[in-house]
Parts: C-alpha cells; structure tokens; sequence
C-alpha cells in the first residue's frame, strides 16, 4: 500500500514508536473525513520487541493498521496522567497495570450497587486514561498499558483477546512489562505525535478537530502543565466525579486544590527553602522525570488523605530538611534497584537482605537483628507522629535536602515491638533500594502504596530480621517440633518477631511444610 507520510523515534531496545498514514482502503465510505485522513499503522516497541507483530488469516503482520486520529487525540488528551498517574484503580490490585485492570473487571460478589458503580467508575475512568484499547474505536489495537511508577514509567501487555477479532486472529506478545525511563518514552511520542498532528494539519486547513488537536498538542509544553504533572504524580486527582456524587465525600474543586494545599502548608510550616527542597524535581518540558519529595510521599497515601494528615507529613519533610551538605553511612549502601520483571519481588527481596548482611557483617550471636541499632549507624533517625489514616503503618523519607528518616504512624494497630521492628526493616528496603534517580525516597506503606515494591520491603524486612542462620538454628534449639504452635512461638520470642511473620518465613524457606503454615495461621486466628 503506498505510504503518504511515515515517521520513527526512540530506540527499539528501549521504546520507540512508527507511524504512517496511507490512503483510506475503504476510500472514506465508513469514516467522516477527518478519519478518513488518518487511516494509517503504526509500531510500538518495547525493550526490543514489536507489541503490534500479529497474526492475521494466517498472515504476520507487523503493524495495527486503523483510523489513527482517534489514537492521537486520546494520546494528547491523556498526556499528564499517561505519564505521571500511578494508581491502579480499586487499590492495588496487582503488580501491573494490565493486571490490574483485567482483575478488576467486576465489583466483588457482595458490593452494594453504589460501590458497584463505583467500583465501574473508577476503573472505566482510570483504563481511558492508560489503556491504549481505549482510543480504538472499532480497530483491533493490542492490549497496552501505560502508566507511571514512582520514577519510571511502567509499559505492560498481554494477548487479551478483543471483541470483533476474526478466526485465528492474535497479537504475538504474550504477558510482559517494562520499565522505562520517563524521558525515554515522552519524547518519543511527542515527535510522533505533534509531526503526526502538523501533517494531516497542513492537508486540511479547515477541519476545527484537526485545528484543535494542533492546539492540545502545542500546549503540552505549556509551563502551566508543571502543577497540573505534580498533582497526578502525588495521586490527588485521580478520582472520578461520580464518586463524589455517590459518596457525597470531594467535590471536584476540592480534589483539584489538593495539590496547592500541600504546598500551601509546606511553606506555611516550613519557609520557601524547606518548601523548595520538597518540591524540587528533575523535569523536562514534557514530563517531570524525577518525582519530587512531597509528590513521591503523597502518591502513597490515601487519595481522600485527611488536611491534619497533610500537615503532619509537611511537617516531617520541613523537619527532617537540612540546609547543608552533609552524608550519611546509608548512602554508601544505596542504590536505586527497580523491580525484576524476571524475578518474583519476594526473591528479590530476600536477596537483597542477604547483600546486606554481608556488607554489614552483622553478629547475629545475640539471637536477634537489633534493627534499631543498624538504623543508628547508618544515620537514620526515628520519628513516631500520629497519622490519622491507621492503614498507613510507617513511612521513611530520604534525599540529598533530607535526612534519612524512618516515620512510625502512633495510630496504626501495630503498636508491638515485634511489629514496629518489621516496619523498621521494611522502611529500610525502601530506603536503601527505591531510590529515583535524584537519590530521593518519600513512601508511606500502607494499602496506597505500590505493590510490586511493598513486597519486596516485606520480604527484605523478614529475611534481615530471620537469616537463614540464625534462623535454622533457632528452629533447631525449639524444644517442640515446629509444626507446633509453642515452638513457633518460641522463635517468634527469641528472634522478637511476629508469629505470623514466622510461619511465613518458615514456609518460604522450605523449613515449613504448606499444610503446617496454614493450619499454624489457623490457630492463630482463633
């Protein structure tokens, strides 16, 4: 088919996009003739593989081929949250956003009809934002996902099928994910975006969709779009109307001034120089790349987030801000460690414990991780304040304008030791390995946070307070069979950890069988 117009950027190693526009095959008989203009293919590629190669009557095709205006309008009108929304809708569903998204695809069984409209709201309103399927309108597009995750943009795909495919019909990447720097991928769907957009401009002259989409493009650049990025890179718009109207809860103003309101008290409580450091971030004119510190902190709590809860989180990052330059023993073990796509985030974080350990050379001679004490010398201070959402167990923060901080939430249920100890270990993971790439941390752990990397925190947090050895030779010296509850608990008291935590460690260990773990959770339990 004779090619009109066609363009390629990126790097089809990391991310990179081809598009090209041909003559309607259908010689505009099915389309108004904006459409008709843009009937085109494209490619998407992802750490070198093509997501639009697919097989058709037999036939491997490499690009979609489709109406393609309709792609580029959803393209600039979702731009901001495209690129800065982390959230998945109805909580953290799974690890991805195609995941997500295909596990919620209904309410649970016992929703009420508000929450189940609810529940179809928010994940109709979030898919439109990131689903490229959404902007389809009747062509076969492949099932990709994209979204923010704290400093890197999260691209994700599976072979779902789709309505209206014909026999035999399929996209050839099967489920996958990547994470990919956010420079890496704006910038290459801008070039293809607004050369696409001026291209069918200069054909039609008069078509006001074409002449409006020129305009939505050319403001992305805008400097305006640098608050607007903020407020969805700290999750304070995600919600949809309907669930003010449902919940009788935010109204939409008051969503949209959240943002203003937490700079608001970062300057109140702290001056322009605390307010600055919290705010600064690494940004180009299309996408803020590096989160800053209040946005990394507030993307993690709750999108109904309380003003007090506001105030005492500002007030953490103004009190924790140092105006000099001065280094801390934890940054010489840290380094920013995105998720595996190769490795469960459980493995992952038993492996990165067991780093640690090393470099530290800890003695475990006493019988226990003294957590508390590794926290002091690696010049990590330890806040307790009072966070009304009791969801949030602890929170840490660190930056080179902040000293690195662990945060226990007074209000939270766990208030044991045992308890405290593993969120100290948790916030540890974080503090060590999901750093940006401006050395900066901001996390509240709690159901808000991101999934993928919690679990990672929490296997981290149980093998650095139960290594293996230490482990196996307390299980050892247990004067009961460890399938039994008082041997349990005897090495819950001796290493100063949950039984809970126990049990778990035990079975991922392989020291436990699956039948004693759940029969011990059981018992627990009653």
């Amino acid at each position: 088919m004779t090619v009109k117009w066609e363009r390629f950027a990126g790097d089809t190693d990391v991310f990179a996009v081809r598009l090209a526009f041909m003559p309607d095959p259908d010689d505009s008989s099915f389309a108004d003739p904006d459409d008709a203009a843009s009937w085109g293919s494209f490619q998407l590629w992802v750490n070198g593989q093509n997501l639009c190669s697919h097989v058709d009557q037999g036939e491997v095709l490499q690009s979609t081929h489709w109406y393609l205006l309709s792609l580029l309008e959803w393209l600039a009108n979702s731009w901001n949250a495209l690129l800065h929304e982390e959230r998945l809708p109805n909580l953290q569903a799974l690890d991805t956003g195609v995941a997500a998204l295909a596990a919620t695809h209904t309410a649970p069984a016992l929703a009420g009809e508000a929450d189940t409209i609810t529940w179809d709201e928010d994940r109709f309103e979030w898919r439109s934002r990131h689903a490229i399927r959404s902007a389809r309108v009747g062509g076969l597009f492949p099932n990709v996902v994209i979204r923010r995750l704290r400093d890197l943009v999260e691209i994700s795909w599976d072979d779902e099928p789709i309505p209206g495919e014909s026999p035999g019909f399929r996209y050839n990447a099967s489920a996958g994910m990547a994470l990919i720097n956010p420079t890496q991928v704006a910038e290459p769907l801008f070039e293809i975006l607004s050369t696409a957009v001026s291209y069918l401009a200069n054909t039609d002259t008069t078509s006001y969709r074409i002449s409006n989409l020129l305009s939505s493009v050319a403001n992305l650049r805008a400097d305006a779009q640098h608050e607007t990025r903020l407020s969805w890179l700290a999750g304070l718009r995600e919600i949809p109307p309907m669930l003010g109207r449902l919940h009788d809860s935010i109204s939409e103003t008051e969503m949209q001034n959240r943002w203003s309101e937490i700079v608001s008290s970062l300057r109140e409580i702290g001056g322009e120089d605390a307010a600055a450091a919290a705010l600064e971030v690494d940004e180009s004119p299309l996408v803020i790349a590096g989160s800053c510190q209040a946005a990394l902190l507030f993307s993690s709590v709750s999108p109904t987030v309380t003003y007090a809860d506001v105030r005492t989180l500002a007030s953490v990052l103004v009190d924790q801000y140092i105006n000099t330059t001065q280094t801390f023993p934890i940054n010489d073990l840290a380094e920013n460690l995105p998720l595996l796509a190769t490795a469960p985030a459980w493995e992952q974080g038993y492996e990165l414990a067991e780093a640690v350990h090393a470099r530290l050379g800890l003695d475990f001679s006493q019988g226990w991780v003294d957590i508390a004490k590794v926290l002091g010398q690696l010049g990590v201070a330890t806040l307790s304040r009072k966070i009304e959402d009791h969801r949030i167990r602890a929170c840490c923060l660190v930056g080179p304008h902040h000293t690195p901080t662990v945060i226990h939430n007074e209000k939270t249920f766990f208030q044991s030791e045992s308890a405290q100890r593993f969120s100290a270990a948790h916030e540890l993971c974080h503090l060590l390995f999901d750093r940006s790439h401006g050395r900066r941390v901001s996390i509240a752990s709690g159901p808000w946070a991101p999934r993928g990397i919690e679990r990672r925190a929490n296997a981290f947090a149980a093998m650095f307070l139960m290594p293996t050895e230490l482990l196996q030779e307390t299980v050892a010296d247990a004067a009961d069979p460890i399938g039994d509850l008082s041997a349990v608990t005897s090495v819950a008291n001796g290493m100063r950890v949950s039984r809970r935590a126990v049990i778990e460690h035990l079975y991922n260990t392989t020291l436990m069988s699956e039948a004693d773990r759940d029969d011990l959770l059981r018992q627990i339990k009653e």
